[in-house]
């Protein structure tokens, strides 16, 4: 048996590759893409260039010094403009089978409803992934000249995948309850809304109120916001020094929970909570698309 035979492609995944990749569409949309980032590049490095000018105590080195800010700065940009874009090839994936009706002949193959679901998410994450392997050349600025290793990237480029599929698992969620891709995708990005902004209503709470010590219930409520995630992991590489052990420190915490979210523990927990979201919409979107489902 061939190695060909032995890995078994899903064929949802293998059609939508074989689409894209005969398609200009993509290959534009990946164009800009870099385009963006690469103004953004280019906005940051004059940035970095005034900042370092207008200091009295100018040095060369100076410069050097403010690469390291190239990371943060082109990784929340892609972060932004996934955020943007997986929602439209996700939230349409199902619906947009419907509006071709071709739906009802997909569900009549052999390939079952989880996979289905598991393939679309799939293709969506490996066209997004594609966009943030291009931009690793302009990201790598920041660790050829900046001082960021090289683990950092591979760490970035894990949690990038993770969010992939956490947001693309609610755009199809949303492709598989909606019978039209707009609504779809509308009420994906209201979904991303609600998770990036509404987990932190306990945190502006607390900050009100002002007399309450214990905010373990708060650090819950942002494990599956990837915004809070990202935010910890970019102070924590840059700087070198990490937010949430500064909130427990004040605290009477056990040992654990101080040793929790003193270490890039919180980081893994956030994603294993972030990938058990997902789970739950893909479970919920395989329901929806069942034979025999209206």
């Amino acid at each position: 048996m061939s190695i060909k035979e032995k890995i078994r492609v899903n064929p949802i995944v293998k059609k939508d590759l074989k689409v894209i990749s005969r398609s200009m569409k993509y290959s534009w949309g990946l164009f800009a893409y870099i385009a963006v980032l690469g103004i953004v590049f280019i906005f940051t490095m004059l940035v970095i260039g005034g900042i370092s000018s207008y200091r009295g105590n100018y040095k060369n080195t100076d410069i050097y010094e403010g690469y390291v800010a190239f990371f943060p700065v082109i990784g929340v940009a892609q972060l932004c403009i996934i955020s943007l874009i997986v929602p439209i090839f996700t939230a349409s994936s199902i619906s947009g089978e419907r509006e071709r009706q071709t739906m009802d002949v997909l569900l009549t193959t052999t390939i079952p409803p989880y996979s289905i679901i598991i393939g679309k998410i799939a293709s969506a994450v490996l066209r997004v992934m594609m966009f943030v392997i291009a931009s690793i050349p302009l990201m790598a600025v920041s660790f050829v000249m900046g001082g960021i290793g090289w683990a950092t990237l591979f760490e970035y480029i894990i949690l990038a995948f993770v969010f992939a599929i956490y947001a693309g698992s609610i755009g199809t969620f949303c492709s598989a309850v909606f019978k039209k891709s707009i609504p779809a995708i509308i009420v994906s990005y209201i979904i991303y809304g609600a998770i990036y902004g509404l987990t932190y209503m306990p945190a502006i709470f607390i900050s009100i109120v002002g007399d309450i010590d214990d905010y373990v219930p708060v650090f819950l409520c942002t494990l599956i916001n990837p915004v809070h995630e990202f935010l910890m992991f970019f102070y924590d590489k840059i700087s070198g020094e990490n937010l949430m052990e500064y909130s427990v420190s004040s605290g009477n915490y056990p040992a654990f929970i101080e040793w929790l979210f003193s270490t890039d523990v919180w980081i893994v927990i956030s994603c294993v909570f972030q990938l058990g979201l997902a789970a739950i919409f893909i479970w919920l979107a395989t329901l929806k698309i069942r034979p025999g489902k209206k």
